[in-house]
């Protein structure tokens, strides 16, 4: 079977499941919430349910595997895989497990634990052996020799790995998955990042089901959620606007905002409060901007908004133009200068065909529907003695929602004022291949037709 995007209907129901169902996802949290979701839908109300977590003995998860059940027809066995099929960043496992260290507890230890497992996997280092030595050895391959003690303090404290473990755990998933359909018997496996290519991933798409679990169509949504349950866990109140900054400076990047959530919640503490105020303390700002911000704040005449966006733009920090990622080589702001002048050339063609209209035509308040239904047919229209629209280009017409918001922007504006501004654009391009200060050219532009002027 090939993988799927996770999803309710995409949970067979336990006598149709394959022997194996893998789910993989970048963050844990929405790995673990798939998978509680396919146990529920697998399992029904009786089978057996068998979970495994990493100190259990090699031999008894084979066993379970192996061996259907003696108390219920239908066994579902639940293992964390990830150590098994290795991941492409040992250097994140490391830091995962020191800040888990750190933050102690029984939890924080069996995180720990976990993390350096799974480090030691992914980089072939057979476990059980001296502890000083192997975390030498793991932080020269990392070049982080300074992290080197304190992992020797978390292997110090590990319990033992059996010698052979993995190899066992592997040769019964093999034969589990090799039987294809189930005859009893379904292993519910995840994994945190798997990289590409792993033999034994390839073997469980081919006779069994991966589903690879996300942030879903809402990410905001579910990045909230994540937020309030972690911080419930922790016994840490983060504040909804807390929240909200913090999906704004990461971008709402489900792996970054978990990272940043993480190191708010061990800095906050038990008990703890976390303030919109700490985000900006403690998270760097590397949230890439969007150029249609800019062109927003200018329609709503708000200078202060405007040329904070514009700031940004030329900050060196990735830019897109709502999720289509723009190039910011060193030519960039003479590329968006082009960018914003032909929007300002827009805003004047609707705003003079509008005015031409008469009144009536057009209200910022309409809804997109309205406008489709009532004035996007004239902008449409041809003009005479062209035959064609003015927002036609040679490859077609110009997208109606991208009509739509230039009218917005536009109703705040004159003709003669965004016609004042366009006629000012040759000078300042010739400024900018001159030269000039990019951002005191542009600020000045953009304050000037804020402004009126």
């Amino acid at each position: 079977m090939p993988k799927e995007r996770f999803s309710e209907k995409a949970i067979p129901r336990f006598d149709d499941a394959p022997s194996a169902v893998l789910v993989t996802g970048d963050v844990e949290f929405f790995v673990e919430e798939a998978a509680t979701k396919a146990r529920e839908i697998l399992g029904g109300t009786d089978a057996e349910v068998l979970r495994f977590d990493d100190d259990a003995p090699p031999e008894a998860i084979s066993d379970a595997l192996l061996n259907r059940s003696l108390f219920s027809p239908r066994r579902i066995v639940e293992l964390d895989v990830s150590r098994l099929l290795g991941t492409e960043t040992p250097g994140r496992l490391l830091s995962q497990a020191l800040e888990a260290w750190e933050r102690g507890g029984p939890a924080g230890r069996r995180e720990a634990f976990k993390n350096a497992r799974a480090l030691l996997s992914a980089l072939d280092v057979p476990p059980g052996g001296n502890p000083d030595e192997t975390a030498e050895a793991v932080g020269k391959r990392l070049r982080k020799k300074d992290e080197a003690e304190l992992l020797a303090e978390i292997l110090r404290d590990m319990p033992d790995a059996k010698s052979g473990g993995d190899a066992i755990l592997k040769s019964a998933l093999r034969g589990l998955v090799a039987r294809g359909e189930n005859d009893g018997t379904v292993a519910l496996l995840t994994a945190i990042a798997p990289p590409a290519g792993v033999d034994l991933v390839r073997e469980i798409t081919d006779k069994g089901l991966v589903l690879e679990a996300s942030v879903g169509d809402a990410p905001e949504e579910a990045l909230r959620r994540l937020a309030a349950t972690r911080a419930k866990e922790r016994e840490v109140v983060i504040e909804p606007a807390a929240i909200t900054r913090l999906l704004t400076l990461t971008d709402a990047r489900p792996l970054q905002f978990s990272s940043e959530l993480d190191k708010l919640l061990e800095w906050a503490g038990k008990g703890g409060r976390i303030r919109a105020a700490d985000i900006e303390a403690n998270v760097e700002d590397e949230a890439s901007e969007d150029i249609y911000g800019l062109y927003d704040a200018i329609g709503r005449r708000d200078a202060g908004d405007a040329l904070a966006r514009l700031e940004r733009l030329l900050s060196g920090r990735e830019v897109r133009a709502g999720d289509r990622e723009l190039s910011t080589d060193e030519m960039w702001p003479i590329r968006f200068f082009g960018m914003l002048s032909s929007e300002i050339r827009r805003m004047l063609l609707i705003r003079s065909r509008l005015e031409e209209s008469g009144q009536g035509s057009f209200d910022p308040s309409m809804s997109y529907q309205a406008f489709q239904a009532r004035v996007l047919p004239r902008l449409l229209a041809p003009a005479v003695p062209f035959g064609r629209s003015p927002f036609e280009s040679e490859r077609g017409g110009a997208h109606p929602f991208a009509l739509f918001s230039a009218a917005r922007r536009s109703s705040r504006f004159s003709a003669a004022e965004l016609a004042r501004a366009l006629a000012r654009a040759a000078d300042v391009d010739a400024a900018l291949k001159n030269s000039w200060s990019p951002l005191e050219t542009l600020s000045a532009y953009v304050g000037d037709l804020i402004a009126g002027k």
